[in-house]
């Protein structure tokens, strides 16, 4: 089952500053790609952009959602290495899960209170 993780191209840092012509969103889904690219635990994982999450007081937020599953909003997120990180453990975790909630108790520290919204699952056709 493919697992969509849609990062906002247009969160811009605190500052509004961006650095080397790219928004923090931008930099941000650059270096995640990278580790979804590189991580054999993550086939299937597609990585997309968008232009606006409509999260901007979260910069940078990132949409978890796969068929079936519960989604999420997660803010606060940069190309620092210890959130990206994080959100591959979390993102892992998510993979693994068949309705997408991933037990408190496996959420890595860095990703602990980033939550956004928390987007139930479409309903089938039953």
């Amino acid at each position: 089952m493919s697992v969509d993780v849609i990062v906002c191209e247009t969160c811009r840092r605190k500052d509004g500053e961006d650095l080397d012509g790219a928004t923090a969103g931008r930099q941000f889904a650059d270096a995640l790609r990278g580790l979804i690219a590189s991580d054999a635990d993550l086939d299937g994982v597609r990585l997309t952009t968008m232009r606006c999450l409509m999260a901007c007081g979260r910069a940078c937020t990132v949409h978890l959602r796969a068929p079936g599953r519960m989604g999420y909003v997660l803010g606060d997120m940069s190309a620092d290495s210890d959130r990206l990180h994080a959100l591959i453990t979390y993102l892992r975790g998510y993979v693994r899960s068949a309705d997408g909630v991933v037990p408190y108790r496996d959420w890595p520290d860095a990703i602990k209170g980033r939550f956004v919204a928390r987007i139930p699952a479409v309903p089938g056709n039953d």
